[in-house]
């Protein structure tokens, strides 16, 4: 691998680790733990996709986590999980009001990240960017689903 390549993995991995740190400090005194907060996160920003297996999949994160994450955020009053009336194999999630202000101090924190992490980048090397990156998920997303390794392979 080129040292470029190795610095630009690297460098992702980076980003999610502080980016995960800065979430958990800024709502550190409700004690969350890192996937309570990808879980509430995932919910409040996704249209449509709300049930714990879209949230395993897209995040790369193993069901079980998922679904003790979302046992607990209940259990808390932060969501709640219903049976979908249509498929009742399905169980949709909802955020509840009581995590309105949790959520809202997350997006405040990730904003003040990603200006950071943009300042000094030129707009149209940011259009770039994320033109690439959206291009690199799509190119991971084919590789998983030909690949012997499942997402559930992913976490440790």
């Amino acid at each position: 691998m080129r040292q470029e390549e190795e610095c630009c993995l690297a460098c992702f991995v980076k980003i999610d680790k502080v980016y995960q740190k800065l979430c958990s400090r800024s709502v550190s005194e409700y004690g969350f733990t890192p996937n309570e907060i990808v879980v509430m996160m995932f919910l409040a920003n996704s249209e449509g996709l709300k049930s714990a297996s879209e949230i395993a999949q897209y995040r790369n994160i193993s069901k079980g986590l998922i679904a003790r994450s979302v046992d607990s955020l209940s259990e808390k009053g932060y969501l709640t999980a219903d049976r979908d009336k249509n498929d009742r194999r399905l169980v949709r999630l909802q955020l509840t009001k009581k995590s309105e202000e949790i959520v809202e101090r997350i997006r405040r924190c990730r904003k003040e990240f990603v200006e950071e992490l943009h300042r000094g980048i030129p707009e149209e090397d940011l259009e770039i960017l994320h033109r690439t990156a959206s291009i690199m998920n799509q190119n991971v997303e084919l590789f998983l689903n030909k690949s012997t390794v499942k997402t559930d392979d992913l976490t440790s």
